[in-house]
């Protein structure tokens, strides 16, 4: 059975759905090879070429339907590639009659690829006879399905160049972040063995002159003996306090289902137990179960129940407070004191490590407690944040995901 006439409506709609089913299977090289295969068999083409410009200038053909190279030679030079370069140039379909290998009405056909015209699609026809606007038309929209190929692949290959680039930029992250991992397990070392033999030793022998020529010292030189002292344990609650910082970091969570309930009451009882002539009244609200690693949690609430205790000293009755309510997937949970308070102003020191707010004549610690919350708040994927107002107590607040 003979085929419709190139211009029949029906044909034309065939030819674009099967091209655009082709251009959806296939990649690049292949769509040029079936899309010009189709429009031989449609169309009676007697031959279909591609070709592109490359980023040097020069005209090269990637695809033919006549495989000779003298053939491809001749569409990159002499009149063809003089067309060629011109609807490249204008971005405009032409139309030529060219010896190529025979006389042969060509459709040159620009193919669209993002803002400029790279790419080009020439179809030549066995007679001189004028091509018809359905015809071409057709043509124009099977070069813009191509086009959108082109550019997705290009897109693809774009986006391949970034993911490995992302690849290559974390393998040397990690090679990083490992060899300062191993710089911080050594410098832990170094705090943890070679700062603390000093500090023994300065306490040691000031306890031991104490003990044996104490007697002899007025007033005055006992309470500086008694300072270096203090300065000593001091500077070894420091070093503890870093290590543990530093080690936050790396210990791996054991997350569960916790009850932030009796965590908050058994925290209290020792709380208790360690102030029996402090008038504290404690309430404990709603606390929804969260997700967590207990040590880790547990220890965000002993410093924050702590620091509540510590700065409430002032007051003849101190009133603690911690709860929790839902929030945007979230738990948050909040403790609440009516202690000395801070200034807002002065809030981004507030978790700092050893940023203090308060001087340590006052308010014994080494500011590294809340840095500590935050920092384990944070490895758990939550926020930390406080309200306070001097004199009028303070409110810290951390997160917990559902």
């Amino acid at each position: 059975m003979d085929l419709p006439s190139s211009n029949d409506e029906s044909r034309n709609e065939a030819f674009i759905k099967a091209a655009q089913y082709i251009v959806r299977l296939t990649d690049q090289q292949d769509v040029c090879e079936h899309l010009a295969r189709l429009m031989t068999t449609f169309y009676g083409a007697a031959w279909v070429a591609f070709a592109c410009r490359e980023p040097s200038g020069e005209i090269m053909v990637h695809h033919s339907t006549l495989p000779d190279p003298l053939f491809r030679e001749k569409l990159r030079t002499g009149k063809s590639g003089g067309v060629i370069s011109d609807v490249l140039e204008s971005g405009f379909l032409t139309t030529e009659i060219l010896a190529l290998p025979e006389s042969s009405r060509t459709a040159f056909i620009p193919i669209p690829t993002g803002s400029q015209t790279k790419h080009i699609m020439l179809v030549g026809h066995g007679d001189d006879s004028p091509l018809g606007n359905g015809l071409l038309n057709t043509y124009l929209a099977v070069a813009s399905l191509a086009g959108a190929k082109i550019e997705s692949i290009r897109d693809e290959q774009e986006l391949r160049r970034h993911r490995d680039h992302l690849e290559e930029l974390v393998r040397e992250r990690t090679a990083t972040l490992e060899e300062l991992n191993r710089e911080l397990e050594s410098f832990s070392y170094s705090i943890s063995h070679d700062l603390r033999a000093p500090l023994r030793a300065i306490d040691g022998y000031s306890r031991m002159i104490l003990r044996t020529q104490g007697t002899r010292f007025d007033a005055e030189t006992q309470r500086q003996f008694n300072i270096i002292r203090d300065n000593t344990r001091m500077m070894g609650q420091l070093i503890e306090d870093l290590l543990a910082f530093s080690r936050m970091g790396r210990a791996p969570l054991s997350v569960e289902m916790l009850d932030l309930k009796a965590l908050a009451a058994a925290l209290w009882e020792e709380v208790q137990f360690l102030h029996p002539d402090r008038r504290m009244t404690f309430k404990i609200g709603h606390l929804p179960p969260g997700r967590g690693d207990r040590t880790l949690i547990r220890q965000v609430l002993s410093n924050l129940l702590h620091n509540a205790v510590k700065f409430t000293r002032s007051r003849k009755e101190a009133l603690i407070e911690v709860g929790g309510y839902d929030k945007d997937r979230e738990q948050v949970y909040y403790v609440r004191d009516n202690g000395v308070g801070f200034d807002m102003a002065y809030y981004d020191k507030l978790f700092g490590v050893f940023q203090r707010l308060h001087s340590a004549e006052d308010y014994e610690g080494t500011g590294v407690g809340l840095a500590l919350v935050q920092r384990i708040i944070h490895r758990h994927g939550g926020r930390v944040w406080a309200e306070g107002e001097v004199d009028r107590g303070a409110c810290f607040y951390f997160t917990l995901k559902i």
